[in-house]
């Protein structure tokens, strides 16, 4: 029997993020391209307790979340109830280097881990599909980091296919920053007039990379960047030190630029 494991948990970029309408819920739907980075990682030790308690303990975490708000709780509390498990007391370590709030998707990757996590320690016969299913209750950003490859994403994000795509002949350069930017007030700010587009994503991803500026756009840039500008300024700085490619991750507050090697 397996008792403890120990997994890396990446980050991921977007290139690009298009919304193109929006549910009578609320949610918006949208294209994009979800790329994992595997060089940036958040490190995770969980290994099985007594009981059926979970404990988690979290290092480089600023913030304080309460034990029921974790989304990592919530992935062993998932993992438990569907699979109805007894014995599943598991004890929990974070070692965190992607920072929240940047969107680059850490605690949806964190949140895939244990989902990983739980199915070596309890060995049920899981496929990635299954965990992928019940990971997309937890977030919309689990599912690819259960896949772990790049995915082109619809729907409201939960809708992969996987993409052929590589940036290994680029050098990635990553700009993070103090300020915690909220998804849910990034999608809030976005004006009815500004979803939208004449040309599917995908179909601007299949260009040559140096066309990518000023077409292939992460439409929640202009809202985050209105509230905290100096995201666009690290952007243009992209730009003029001579980055193919620029942009925000997701809901921000992170940027990148693609740098030709």
């Amino acid at each position: 029997m397996v008792n403890s494991v120990m997994l890396r948990a990446n980050a991921k970029i977007n290139l690009g993020l298009h919304l193109v309408g929006k549910r009578p819920d609320g949610y918006h739907l949208l294209e994009t391209l979800f790329y994992p980075l595997t060089q940036f990682c958040d490190t995770l030790w969980v290994e099985r307790t007594p009981g059926n308690e979970c404990a988690i303990e979290m290092e480089g975490l600023d913030e304080k979340i309460a034990l029921e708000d974790n989304l990592c709780y919530k992935a062993w509390r998932l993992m438990a109830d569907e699979l109805e498990k007894k014995d599943t007391g598991m004890r929990i370590r974070i070692k965190k280097a992607i920072p929240a709030g940047a969107g680059l998707g850490g605690g949806s990757s964190n949140a895939a881990a244990i989902l990983k996590a739980c199915r070596s320690l309890w060995q049920p016969d899981l496929p990635d599909a299954k965990l992928a299913e019940w990971g997309a209750r937890l977030g919309a950003d689990v599912p690819f980091f259960i896949y772990n490859r790049p995915m082109y994403a619809t729907g409201i994000g939960t809708k992969l296919e996987p993409y052929d795509i590589s940036l290994d002949r680029f050098e990635l350069r990553l700009k993070t920053f103090m300020a915690h930017s909220s998804t849910v007030q990034a999608y809030r700010e976005v004006l009815p007039e500004d979803i939208g587009h004449t040309t599917p994503l995908r179909e601007l991803l299949d260009r040559p990379f140096d066309t990518w500026r000023g077409n292939v756009l992460n439409d929640l840039e202009k809202p985050v960047c209105q509230r905290l500008p100096f995201i666009c300024e690290a952007i243009a700085d992209f730009y003029k030190l001579g980055a193919v490619y620029a942009a925000m991750s997701g809901s921000g507050s992170a940027c990148y630029g693609l740098f030709y090697k």
